[in-house]
């Protein structure tokens, strides 16, 4: 019988490889939750309210788990050049407004109130939609991983000298126990996004009681 070598590899291009093993990572994730939350909805029985809070745990650092991934497979096609990017015509409005509701949709432990200002209201931009609003969740996540409950966000659009500048501003008592795997992530994956789209960071600096992020990228 004719035997083959296996692979014991000496070197691995971790961004190649997190990148095309995507699926496999985020799989067990996925089934956690999924199961999780069938479970939770009483498809195999009655259940305590003892098992209904470990099982909220559960599903919900299962969901921070399956964020963490996501976010690193991100890291790996945006670092190599490999993500998608198909710009149209969009407006910042719609944008801002989107990127918040899907963050709201996830949830957090903490009390979030959001301020939005777009300036005009139909200020236009050419964006990759889908992406434009992941920068601004990242950047969202990170503001609000940096304070300490109640937070206010504050985000504002503006037209100025040819691009569309965006200002992203987080009150409240800076959080000693921030995450710091956590912000790095959310921090990297949205300046990538944003130089995608030929804007640049411009600001990021924070204190004692709250922190800040500005962006630019082109005008419509």
């Amino acid at each position: 019988m004719t035997k083959e070598k296996l692979d014991f590899p000496e070197h691995i291009d971790m961004g190649e490889f997190i990148s095309k093993e995507a699926h496999d990572l985020r799989s067990p994730f996925n089934r956690i939750l999924g199961f999780t939350k069938m479970i939770l909805k009483g498809m195999d029985g009655p259940l305590t309210d003892m098992q209904r809070e470990d099982l909220d745990t559960v599903f919900a650092n299962s969901n921070h788990a399956l964020m963490l991934v996501n976010n690193l497979i991100d890291m790996a096609r945006l670092g190599r050049g490999e993500k998608p990017f198909a710009p149209k015509a969009s407006e910042a409005q719609a944008l801002v407004n989107q990127a918040v509701a899907n963050w709201q949709k996830a949830g957090s432990e903490k009390t979030v109130t959001f301020e939005i200002k777009v300036s005009p209201p139909e200020l236009g931009l050419p964006a990759d939609e889908s992406l434009l609003r992941q920068a601004i969740e990242e950047f969202v996540y990170y503001l609000v991983e940096y304070s300490e409950s109640p937070v206010t966000i504050s985000i504002q659009a503006e037209a100025r000298g040819g691009r569309v500048e965006f200002s992203l501003t987080g009150q409240g008592a800076k959080n000693r126990a921030a995450s710091a795997c956590d912000m790095t992530m959310w921090a990297y994956v949205g300046r990538k996004i944003v130089e995608l789209h030929g804007g640049e960071l411009l600001e990021s600096q924070g204190d004692e009681n709250s922190a800040s992020i500005r962006f630019a990228v082109p005008a419509a």
